[in-house]
């Protein structure tokens, strides 16, 4: 592919090289020119322009980039819509991502059109985190280069999810004479909200004094007990391999696999089994709440990773665990746990009768196999919202027949011709009592996942003055726009064809802009703008 500069009127089928102002809007960068987009800009005396001329065995950016992740993509994972060459890999579950480092370094040398971004390895993923994004460089890729990595692809995988699995713990605490009181509660209730972040179940809790022959007894007993792993916090750690615990586990016909490890703190934590039950032994740092190697430990055992030395050996860069935000390394699994959140609902303006998109319903149109609405519910069915209200009206029917399957509430707005407000204030209305805001949705952004609404209401904190949350990208406002109730009479008083964007300029200090990236500059709103879509 080569950038030439062209007169305008010859570009039909060229790719624009550069993001074009027009009076009416911009053309993006990227865009296949069509006959409508020479017109506009001939209106506008742009004579000439930059553009991207394919050669015989070029392939366009978005076509490569959807073929490159669909051969990276394994079970538990999926793929996000094409859109400027890029496409993102999301899971489908909680658990831990595995990365195989040197084969993403490889992938990457194969051709400098192409770059692979991913999470670290064994970073912690959630239900529609984005895991790994493919992005072509330029607005083609040579044909043999794309084989190149596609053969590459098939013989070598880059990726694995491993879910989380809820376990069963048995739990022994030791203390020593003199030793204050309160500690072992205080660590009763750290490791209580850590296993349950994981939906997982302490089946037995034993104290006993750090005697060999205590601590042996209590273990010999969870043994027995229908338990995955004996979780041991002792009131002195463990100093060296040969140390009481250690013994016991030898004694008793089990294996050490790890002690010791470069992240700190947590340095002294120790691993093993006895038969089929897991062996750990926290170091004296994982009776407070602050980030730890125990949860290192604990993520790839709900993981199914079996840990051995040379696993542990390879953790010491990014093993300075002090000062990092315990929030951010570390949060919830199941949205289900969190029952401080605030109730949001989702309303969903999907009356509209798309006149840009000609005859068709472009909630209609089809991405990756389904409908654009109904890939936009089941994103937002798997988020944190609590409840979704799918305001209708332009061919009602058909966008219920799409919706059938999803817990929803329709709302049918006969007023939905005299502009988008009558579809706010319809949703509005309907709003349960208990909900304490609603993020204004428009479904014909294919691009928003699970990920990008729940990053939006993350950032809900009323209490710190954050009751609007706007998305944004490149500083740019878009949707979806999350309301506190406070705020709900004056949507509904909104009259025409607008939604809130007016009201935003009045409340600029209870506002806060959330940046989402490109899912938020892209919408279907043109047959253009849909074939722009892989």
């Amino acid at each position: 592919m080569k950038i030439v500069k062209k007169n305008s009127a010859e570009t039909l089928g060229d790719i624009l090289a550069h993001s074009i102002f027009l009076k009416v809007g911009r053309i993006r960068k990227g865009k296949i020119i069509s006959q409508e987009d020479i017109n506009l800009m001939l209106q506008d005396g742009i004579e000439n322009i930059y553009v991207g001329v394919f050669d015989n065995d070029d392939l366009d950016e978005n076509y490569a980039s959807k073929k490159i992740a669909e051969a990276i993509c394994v079970d538990g994972v999926t793929r996000s819509p094409t859109y400027s060459g890029k496409t993102n890999i999301t899971s489908k579950y909680d658990g831990l991502i595995e990365i195989d480092k040197e084969k993403v370094f490889e992938l990457n040398r194969l051709s400098t059109n192409i770059a692979v971004s991913t999470l670290n390895n064994h970073d912690i993923v959630y239900n529609g985190d984005h895991i790994l994004s493919v992005k072509i460089i330029s607005y083609a890729i040579n044909k043999a280069d794309l084989e190149k990595i596609i053969n590459f692809l098939n013989t070598n995988k880059i990726i694995q999810l491993k879910p989380f699995k809820s376990l069963k713990f048995g739990i022994i605490y030791t203390e020593s004479v003199n030793e204050k009181k309160n500690i072992i509660e205080k660590t009763k209730k750290s490791i209580k909200s850590r296993v349950s972040d994981y939906n997982s179940t302490i089946m037995d809790e034993i104290i006993v004094n750090h005697d060999i022959e205590a601590i042996k007894l209590a273990l010999e007993k969870q043994l027995t007990m229908d338990i995955d792993c004996v979780l041991f916090f002792l009131s002195s750690s463990v100093a060296d391999v040969s140390d009481i615990l250690p013994s016991i586990i030898s004694e008793l016909g089990g294996k050490i696999t790890s002690y010791g490890m470069p992240l700190d703190p947590g340095n002294l934590t120790l691993s093993g089994y006895i038969n089929n039950h897991k062996i750990l032994v926290a170091a004296g740092s994982a009776r407070s709440d602050a980030l730890n190697g125990l949860d290192w430990h604990l993520n790839s055992l709900h993981a199914g990773i079996e840990i051995d030395q040379d696993i542990i050996d390879s953790l010491g860069v990014g093993g300075l665990l002090k000062d990092i935000d315990f929030a951010v390394r570390r949060k919830r699994i199941s949205k289900n746990i969190n029952t401080k959140k605030a109730n949001i609902a989702a309303i969903v303006l999907s009356a509209g009768e798309s006149k840009r998109m000609g005859e068709d319903n472009k909630l209609l149109l089809k991405v990756n196999g389904k409908t654009i609405i109904a890939n936009y519910i089941e994103n937002i069915s798997k988020s944190n919202v609590s409840e979704i209200l799918v305001v209708t009206g332009h061919q009602s029917d058909l966008i219920q027949g799409e919706l059938e399957k999803y817990d929803v509430n329709f709302i049918y707005n006969p007023d939905y011709k005299d502009g988008m407000s009558t579809s706010l204030r319809a949703g509005i209305n309907a709003l349960s009592a208990n909900i304490d805001a609603a993020m204004i949705c428009l479904p014909d952004m294919p691009l928003i996942g699970i990920y990008e609404i729940n990053k939006l209401i993350d950032y809900y904190n009323p209490k710190i003055g954050n009751e609007i949350c706007i998305a944004t990208s490149n500083e740019q406002r878009g949707n979806p726009v999350l309301w506190d109730k406070k705020y709900f009479n004056e949507l509904s008083d909104i009259k025409g064809d607008k939604g809130g964007r007016h009201l935003l300029s009045q409340y600029e200090e209870k506002s806060v802009e959330v940046n989402l990236g490109e899912a938020v500059s892209f919408d279907v709103d043109t047959k253009s703008s849909y074939n722009s879509l892989k």
